[in-house]
């Protein structure tokens, strides 16, 4: 094993123990509810294999994550995790590729962005996609045609977006006049609708089951509310040497003069359609639904760690640029290491691993860890959030006993003649199921059990007993 490869293992390995050390320590993932039910339906997929074609869940995400679910919750997370470490193998392999100095630099640029870092403890879908987004795009540089446009097909079903990221490597492909592997990017879809069929589905399920309304139902923001966050997306140091990096691509495209990219492909033009493209159109596509209200958008940070390997590969470029100013050899390796000490270090300063519950999470965690030791069997369960299933260990698809608040009537006469609990809480319950405190205390046989407050969250849980 030569020195470069020994750095890359060591590299890998840091990373891996840094995250798998984290993971099981933390109290609570980023992703809230969203983090709990990819969970549920990767977790429960072999007991409900309709899930394995479960749209809003993710197909390609449940079959590949369920086998790693079925271990618990540290499973999903260790899935994840082996996902994230992939692709900074793959964006060293890429940075290799390409010619630029200090390629392993793209492992803990990826690894330690602060957004990456986040998600890749949690059971979230943007790890995956990240994964294939960056994998397709180096088999692409490759020239692995017929690799690289069956990768890509495989994004639409680790995350909806990946619809028209799918659209612009078929004008790649086109560009280059290699428009014959342009039917490989329907690959999945194709074979997707068939297993659809065959289980009772519309040929073109994708489309006439999609989760999503035009109109979000979350509201909409401005232009510049993920620009307000980039601190939780990239971090300073990051950021500044991606905006360095598509500065200087910029200018020595120019200097070039490898504008003409209908005539040849340069390795910066390359960078640019296959690395820095895709990462723009994901970026455009939040930004503009954010904007607009739609697409079931939130505005949500945690998106973009799809595209968070193309810019670490932008990051190495700027490095590698840098790198060739006339300065001694000793300054070079200085200045590395500083870098790599801000980056680094930054997740750490930002979010203070391991994740400590607040709020809302630390109440519903310690009422589901009190409802474990104090629950009477045979009771019903209503609940506004899926945290308190997730900590209490119970099964969310399971509606004989564990129902969402949205199927307790206000005027208390279902199930009447079973005694259930009823977790309500100050976030959903009222807000989301119009269940309010007075509804449940005008019930007869209705009790307040056990309060929880945590800051301006309370959480009360209710045990009815029916009348003999």
């Amino acid at each position: 094993m030569n020195k470069n490869n020994l750095l890359v293992f060591l590299l890998i390995l840091f990373c891996f123990s840094v995250l798998l050390y984290f993971a099981p320590k933390n109290e609570f993932c980023e992703g809230g509810a969203d983090n709990y039910w990819h969970y549920f339906f990767s977790k429960y997929s072999y007991q409900y294999p309709e899930f394995f074609l479960h749209h809003w869940g993710k197909p390609l995400f449940i079959l590949l994550s369920g086998p790693f679910s079925q271990f618990g919750f540290i499973g999903i997370k260790l899935f994840n995790i082996i996902c994230g470490i992939l692709s900074s193998l793959i964006c060293y392999r890429f940075c290799k590729d390409l010619g630029l100095k200090y390629s392993w630099l793209a492992i803990p640029i990826l690894i330690f962005t602060p957004v990456y870092f986040l998600v890749l403890q949690t059971a979230l879908t943007e790890p995956l996609f990240s994964l294939i987004l960056i994998f397709s795009s180096y088999l692409l540089y490759k020239e692995s045609f017929f690799a690289g446009a069956i990768i890509a097909s495989l994004l639409i079903f680790s995350r909806t977006e990946g619809l028209f990221i799918v659209f612009y490597y078929a004008s790649y492909l086109l560009l280059i006049k290699q428009w014959k592997y342009i039917p490989l990017l329907a690959s999945a879809f194709i074979a997707y609708a068939f297993i659809g069929l065959l289980a009772g589905h519309d040929f073109l399920w994708f489309f006439t089951e999609m989760p999503y309304s035009v109109e979000s139902p979350y509201g909409r923001g401005n232009w510049f509310h993920f620009f307000k966050y980039y601190k939780n997306i990239w971090g300073t140091p990051h950021l500044v040497l991606l905006l360095l990096g598509i500065i200087i691509l910029a200018i020595n495209i120019l200097k070039n003069k490898e504008l003409n990219i209908l005539k040849r492909l340069s390795n910066n033009t390359k960078i640019v359609l296959l690395v820095l493209v895709p990462a723009f159109l994901f970026f455009s596509f939040h930004v503009i639904a954010w904007k607009f209200g739609k697409f079931g958008s939130a505005g949500l940070e945690r998106v973009f760690a799809c595209m968070i390997p193309s810019c670490a590969i932008v990051c190495v470029y700027a490095i590698n640029t840098l790198s060739n100013i006339k300065l001694p050899k000793w300054t070079t390796y200085i200045s590395i290491v500083i870098v790599l000490f801000f980056i680094i270090s930054y997740p750490f300063n930002l979010y203070h691993f391991p994740l400590k519950a607040v709020s809302d999470e630390k109440a519903e965690r310690e009422a589901a860890e009190w409802f474990k030791l104090n629950k009477k069997e045979g009771h019903i369960i209503y609940y506004a959030h899926p945290a308190i299933v997730f900590y209490a260990d119970l099964n969310p698809f399971d509606k004989v006993n564990n129902r969402e608040c949205f199927a307790y009537h206000k005027d208390c006469t279902i199930e009447k003649t079973k005694p259930f609990y009823y977790f309500w809480d100050s976030a959903f319950s009222e807000f989301s199921c119009n269940n309010s405190i007075k509804d449940l205390e005008s019930c007869p046989g209705m009790k307040r059990i056990k309060e929880f407050k945590e800051n301006n969250f309370q959480l009360y849980i209710y045990e009815f007993t029916p009348a003999n």
